[in-house]
């Protein structure tokens, strides 16, 4: 068997072949009768460059955050998968959501976003008189 040498580049592809890695933070998203909750991975992202707003019904979750190249000059990556810091994820919310009152917190690399739901209103009868 014949002795190989890989470059960088067909490194990583055997790798990026093998594990597919996604450019944005994985989410989970759940219901409970008060409202949904989004929680997503987001270990190493300051608090401060995190922006979640809510626009036309949908959720935008974003961090604009860039890794500082002058710091890893000296290093030779074989696998790099964590240089991706910029993303945007963005969620349709349901009708039933409560886009003025959400709230979020951030913990140990973990986002959670509650959405809650609006309260239900019964429809009203009217009654109608036929003279």
């Amino acid at each position: 068997m014949a002795d190989r040498k890989y470059n960088n580049n067909s490194y990583n592809d055997i790798f990026n072949t093998l594990f597919s890695v996604s450019k944005f933070p994985p989410v989970d998203i759940y219901e409970n009768d008060k409202g949904y909750v989004i929680t997503a991975e987001l270990a190493g992202y300051d608090e401060d460059k995190i922006n979640i707003f809510a626009e036309k019904h949908v959720l935008h979750i974003a961090s604009d955050e860039h890794e500082n190249a002058k710091e890893n000059s000296d290093r030779k990556y074989l696998i790099k998968e964590r240089s991706v810091k910029s993303f945007e994820r963005s969620f349709t919310l349901p009708e039933d959501a409560n886009e003025e009152n959400i709230t979020a917190s951030y913990k140990m690399g973990i986002l959670s976003i509650f959405i809650p739901k609006m309260p239900k209103v019964e429809p009203k009868k009217i009654e109608v008189k036929i003279n």
